[in-house]
């Protein structure tokens, strides 16, 4: 912080210490004393001063010649000085002390109130000046900084416009491929779901029916033996509802038989998993689409439901797909707690923003509605094209809402158009084959 530097000027030490008990407003500014013109003129040199309080009798160099020589240098010559003197009183030599620069001329003795007046009047200006000078570096600095900024501006337009070129192709270009690697990874999913159904699950079948037999044939012969193939056909069975989980979770095979049973299977789970209550309205007639748009609105209802059971701490949630004549609306809402603000943008929170590049990739809209303690409601709007229609062209049916109770009879497969998966037909043949055996 600036503090202002006073200097005071007199040959004699204790009319020196006098002026200074004078000035008693010390945590304004500093008080420095100099006993003769030439120790003066070395602390102007060295400080700048506020006020000088210059005596004029000294010897070797009066205080005349001192303010002469004070002001004849470039770094004091706007200093102010205050002529204080005892002997000089008449008026040729206060006229002498103005042409030599003063800005006042005080006789002693002095009143302190009006010394100290003066002396905190340029106490104050020498702030002042100095605050200015510092405001006009920084608007002289400031200036060259915006100076170099619209230089800097002008030489990067064209940049920034192939910049954004480029950025939009690219933005294009990773649409694309994240659409190309979530198809790939769905395509994964599948080969692996179905290697794991055909060669696991066939190998899993074949041990369970030579366990059975065994199992038959040893109950009445070796009890214990009977009772350790009795514990194997459970792991076993453990281990093959192990594998119909891994398989639902790569690629649930209720896909297969059509979007509105794999919404409505994956609705069903989710209620028996989570508690909550589900209601599905969808078109009574069946929707007809590529399997790559089915699984990408599976994946959406699929991510949706987990969001509402990981966050929105709801009791309710509705699922409801509508059909027009151009477009798929499907909205997934809630009754929870609605989305926080700055939620969306958390750190390693990628569940919207996964829903809203697959709804991108299908060339849809998504729009989130929510608030603090009014739920949240997802809308999906997918544009109907060649590959996406209906069973029947009763568009204009009414919707049928299914609510789904919780019972411990519900099952993880559906029984749709009374269809058997090869894996149910082999299970019920070895059913059969134990019940032979």
């Amino acid at each position: 912080m600036f503090t202002p530097k006073v200097l005071l000027v007199n040959d004699d030490p204790a009319s020196l210490l006098a002026l200074a008990s004078l000035l008693t407003d010390r945590e304004n500014y500093e008080v420095i004393t100099a006993r003769s013109g030439e120790e003066a003129l070395r602390k102007v040199l060295t400080h700048d001063f506020a006020v000088i309080l210059l005596d004029v009798s000294m010897p070797s160099m009066d205080g005349f010649e001192t303010a002469e020589a004070i002001h004849s240098h470039p770094r004091s010559a706007a200093v102010p000085i205050i002529f204080v003197t005892a002997h000089y009183a008449d008026e040729m030599n206060r006229l002498k002390g103005y042409q030599r620069g003063a800005v006042d001329y005080l006789f002693t003795p002095i009143i302190p109130q009006i010394l100290q007046s003066k002396v905190a009047v340029f106490v104050e200006l020498a702030k002042k000046n100095l605050q200015l000078q510092h405001q006009k570096k920084e608007l002289e600095k400031l200036n060259e900084d915006l100076q170099e900024q619209r230089k800097q501006d002008l030489q990067h337009i064209n940049e920034r416009r192939q910049a954004e070129e480029a950025l939009r192709q690219s933005q294009e270009e990773l649409r694309q491929l994240a659409s190309y690697q979530e198809r790939i990874k769905e395509d994964e999913r599948k080969r692996i779901a179905r290697e794991i159904h055909d060669e696991l699950g066939q190998n899993l079948l074949a041990l369970r029916i030579d366990i059975a037999m065994l199992h038959a044939r040893t109950g009445a012969t070796h009890p214990k033996l009977n009772k350790k193939v009795h514990g194997v056909l459970d792991h076993i069975d453990s281990t093959m509802k192990a594998m119909r989980a891994i398989i639902n979770n790569l690629r649930p095979t209720v896909l297969d038989l059509g979007l509105n049973a794999a919404i409505e299977w994956q609705v069903k789970e989710f209620q028996r998993r989570t508690g909550i209550t589900c209601e599905l309205i969808m078109p009574p007639t069946e929707l007809v689409m590529d399997d790559g748009r089915a699984t990408a609105l599976f994946r959406i209802v699929q991510e949706s439901l987990n969001n509402v059971f990981r966050h929105a701490r709801a009791t309710k949630a509705n699922i409801e797909l509508t059909l027009t004549e151009t477009r798929l609306l499907m909205k997934i809402s809630d009754n929870g707690v609605g989305i926080f603000p700055g939620c969306r943008r958390k750190a390693n929170s990628f569940g919207l923003v996964g829903i809203k590049e697959r709804v991108s990739t299908l060339g849809g809209e998504f729009e989130i509605h929510t608030g603090q303690d009014i739920g949240t409601a997802l809308s999906v709007s997918i544009p109907l094209d060649d590959a996406i229609g209906t069973e029947s062209s009763a568009t204009e049916s009414k919707l049928t809402p299914m609510l789904f109770d919780r019972r411990a009879s519900d099952s993880l497969d559906l029984k749709i158009g009374r269809k058997r998966s090869p894996a149910a037909r082999r299970k019920k043949e070895s059913n059969n084959t134990n019940e032979v055996t």
